[in-house]
Formats: C-alpha cells, sequence, structure tokens
C-alpha cells in the first residue's frame, strides 16, 4: 500500500512521554564500569519493533477505544516497575570524568528509562502492508543519540503505539554501549514475563567463554575496527552519504528453495534451518558484483558468544571476527565464500578491547559497516516477547550508526499461521548507502528470485 507523502507524517499522532524508574533504590553513589568493548559500540543504537494483534475484538474500527485493545497503558506499565529492578543499569546515565585519563561510566541513579505512548489511525495489517515500511519504522521507535548532555540521556525508550484495530507495536532504542542485540532481545523477552506477573529476579555477570575461533595476534590493528572523528560529549553517529534500510522476508518455502539452489535439492532439514552462512555469502557476492572495482576485500561476522541472555546482566557479547580475501567475490562459488564465512575467521575481539582500553574511550569508532558486517541473529529468540501470551506477528530488529561498508543482519521470520509449518523463514535486514539499494534488489531478484 502506498502511503501519500503528506500523510506520512500523520500516521502516528498524541504522543506523551513519562520515565519508569526500578521499584526499589538500586543504592547510593554506585556505578557501572563500561568496559572497552562497550566504549567501541558507543556510536551505534539498536531498534527493535515487535507488532501484535489484537485478540479482544474483530473490530478493526474501534477508534482507539483503550477497554477493546489488546492491552492498556496502565496494564503495560504496572510490571514495569518490578521488572527494572532487575535492569537496573538500563536506568542508569552516563557520567564523564574529569580526570581525562579517565574512562567514562555509567552512574546507577536510578533515573529511569523513557516510555512513550503513541496513537496511530491505521491498523496493524495495514501498516505491514505499507511501501517502505523500513523507512517508517521511526515513527514507532522513539528515541535519540546519548547528549549532548549526557548526564541527561536515557539509555533505553519504549515506546507503545495503539493501533485503531486495537492491536498495538512496542518499540524499543536502545544504546549499544548497554549491550548488544541478544541483550536488548532478552530485556524485552523479560519484560513479556513480567506482563504475566512474573517477580524480578538478581541477573547474573557472563560467563567468560573459550574463543571459537583463531585469536588475532595482539601486534594487529584490528580490520573490524574504524576510527572516525570527535563527536565530543554528543555520540551521535555520522556518515559521508545517506544510509537506507530494506527487509527482505523469506518464507520457508523460499529459503528451502534459495538453499537447495546452492546445496543442490538433497540438502537435509536442519541444514536449511541454520541459513546465515548462505544468506550472508549470497549478499557478499552480490554486492561484489555491484560494488566493482570497490568490492568489499575485507569482511566483519558478529556472531553470539552465548544465547543465553535471560538470566545475564545486559552486555556487548558477540564474537567480533574478520576475513579477508585477495580475489574478487564476484567470481567466486557461493560454497566457497561460505566455507570461508564458517572457517577462515580470525576473531578479532580481544584486540579490539586493547585498542579501545589503551586509548580510555577518548576517541571514537564504528565496527558495523567498518568494512561490510554480517550478524548473525537468526538464533535470536525475538520472537519470545510476548503481550497478554501473544507473540508478535512481526518483528525485526536494525542498528543505527552503520558505517558506508554496510551490514547484513540474518533474523528469524514468523511462523506461518496458515501453514503451521514451523519452519519461520528468516527476515534479512540491509542497511547499505541508499543509491546500492535498488541495484541489489534488482540483482537479487534475477538471481536468486529475491524480492
Amino acid at each position: 500500500m502506498v502511503v501519500p507523502k503528506e500523510e506520512k507524517d500523520k500516521l502516528v499522532y498524541d504522543m506523551k512521554f513519562s520515565s519508569v524508574v526500578p521499584g526499589r533504590v538500586t543504592g547510593d553513589n554506585k556505578s557501572h564500569e563500561l568496559k572497552p568493548i562497550d566504549l567501541a559500540m558507543k556510536l551505534h543504537y539498536i531498534k527493535g519493533l515487535y507488532f501484535f494483534r489484537n485478540n479482544k475484538t474483530n473490530n478493526n474500527n474501534n477508534d482507539n477505544n483503550d477497554n477493546d485493545s489488546l492491552i492498556s497503558l496502565v496494564e503495560f506499565k504496572k510490571p514495569m516497575f518490578e521488572w527494572l529492578v532487575s535492569y537496573f543499569m538500563t536506568c542508569g546515565r552516563i557520567r564523564l570524568s574529569s580526570d581525562p585519563e579517565a574512562r567514562p561510566i555509567l552512574k546507577l541513579n536510578d533515573a529511569g528509562i523513557r516510555l512513550v505512548e503513541a496513537r496511530s489511525s491505521k491498523t496493524v495489517h495495514e501498516w505491514l502492508a505499507m511501501e517502505g515500511l523500513p523507512s517508517l519504522q521511526d515513527q514507532l521507535v522513539y528515541g535519540h543519540a546519548l547528549g549532548p548532555e549526557l548526564g541527561f540521556s536515557p539509555l533505553a525508550f519504549i515506546q507503545v503505539t495503539w493501533f485503531k484495530c486495537g492491536g498495538i507495536s512496542v518499540g524499543l532504542y536502545w544504546a549499544h554501549v548497554l549491550g548488544d542485540v541478544f541483550s536488548a532481545s532478552a530485556f524485552m523477552n523479560v519484560l513479556g514475563q513480567h506482563l504475566q506477573g512474573k517477580k524480578a529476579q538478581v541477573l547474573a555477570y557472563p560467563d567468560h567463554l573459550r574463543p571459537e575461533y583463531p585469536l588475532a595476534s595482539p601486534s594487529q590493528e584490528p580490520l573490524s575496527l574504524k576510527r572516525v572523528d570527535s563527536v565530543g560529549d554528543y555520540w551521535a553517529p555520522a556518515t559521508n552519504c545517506k544510509m537506507g534500510t530494506h527487509f527482505f522476508k523469506l518464507s520457508s518455502t523460499q529459503l528451502a528453495q534459495l538453499v537447495s539452489k546452492v546445496h543442490g535439492p538433497n540438502e537435509d532439514e536442519q541444514g536449511m534451518a541454520k541459513c546465515f552462512e548462505v544468506i550472508s555469502a549470497i549478499m557478499w557476492k552480490t554486492l561484489a558484483k555491484i560494488r566493482k572495482d570497490l568490492e568489499p576485500r575485507v569482511v566483519t561476522v558478529c556472531r553470539p558468544k552465548s544465547l543465553d541472555r535471560d538470566h545475564a546482566i545486559p552486555h556487548n557479547g558477540q564474537v567480533i571476527s574478520t576475513l579477508m580475501v585477495n580475489f574478487s567475490a564476484s567470481n567466486v562459488d557461493v560454497l566457497e565464500l561460505m566455507s570461508m564465512i564458517t572457517e577462515s575467521k580470525v576473531d578479532e575481539s580481544n584486540i579490539i578491547e586493547e585498542v579501545v582500553e589503551k586509548d580510555n574511550g577518548k576517541f571514537n569508532y564504528i565496527i558495523y559497516g567498518a568494512n561490510l558486517t554480517l550478524v548473525d541473529m537468526e538464533d535470536a529468540n525475538i520472537y519470545g516477547f510476548k503481550v497478554e501470551g501473544q507473540c508478535p506477528i512481526f518483528a525485526n530488529y536494525t542498528i543505527g550508526g552503520v558505517g558506508e561498508g554496510g551490514s547484513i543482519l540474518v533474523l528469524p521470520g514468523a511462523k506461518d499461521e496458515k501453514t503451521r509449518d514451523n519452519n519461520s523463514g528468516k527476515v534479512i535486514v540491509v542497511t547499505l548507502p541508499e543509491y546500492e539499494l535498488e541495484p541489489l534488489k534488482n540483482e537479487l531478484k534475477k538471481e536468486w528470485y529475491l524480492a
């Protein structure tokens, strides 16, 4: 459905803002140390968005009557105070030290997260059917970069939007200094548990896992880390060109066809369930063809160290690795690129920590988009956030502050309720320089039947 330009700014209205704080005081003069990997992510932001239909009524024109909505504001907000007792660190604020040698810290002052309530004149299904869905997402996910007054900037925003049909969307805006996409997703899943009456629990610090891939030499400069111009106290990302985002939604049937084209018709169902390498290799090869002489010769791969985040303090726990090639990926078979993505990576997580540790957070970096960045989220439990016992009918995550190298996120798709197919398909979230999106869509449609 095409939305007239003059209507785009009127899709969401009646926005109201409040703060939600932990239901118990965290304590006096407490702080949370920001690790070097957290500061390496300070110019990146995570956006999550969940859509829920209304199961209380079949009326699609209830004029936003809260009695007919899936959940009321009071019902949504009341459990949040107990929820934030566990996630007290998200309610803190960044503090800069007067000592130039000291790193920024997170002051645990219970200042709270920001809650935004809004309304839309559309139904959930009308919104999801609109053209340019990614470009409209910001209307449902309110938030802003940290600073310039860091001591007053919330680290997390939650926006609840009530649609005409009584369904809702819940948007999360999350500063990446708090943790990665898996921690952000767990944050929302635990909120869903509190909406069902769960009580606060003490979150554990993450275990230090043994590296899965070969470690980079400490003497090497990390290829995955790009230093950018100083931003002062306003931690806002900046790029030299306009970036755009597009979603590719693959059903389980489309996914099976894609895997069959790469592997052959005998690939088993287990191979179909894990498709990150297939999708990443196809995207890499296609972008190499589009970029020609400027094609990526270094690729960054981000994967989680652990998937069990519901009981862990939010943290940046991804394995950040790179692989370098001396050939044109556009001329190489997809299976060979898949093999390299699986086996030829070098884990740079340790040297990223070392570099940022040395400069005490004085300099600014980006990781996503420093090179073409492939992010494996296909095992993330983004459909684990429930409202009134319902799973979202569609959920997605995007990353802000992506550099010109671009990023590819591979996410699980929603299960097909009509076919009752347990294979949920995938959602590919592509963020690239805007001028590359149309050539990419055309090439993927021609070569791989993706649209």
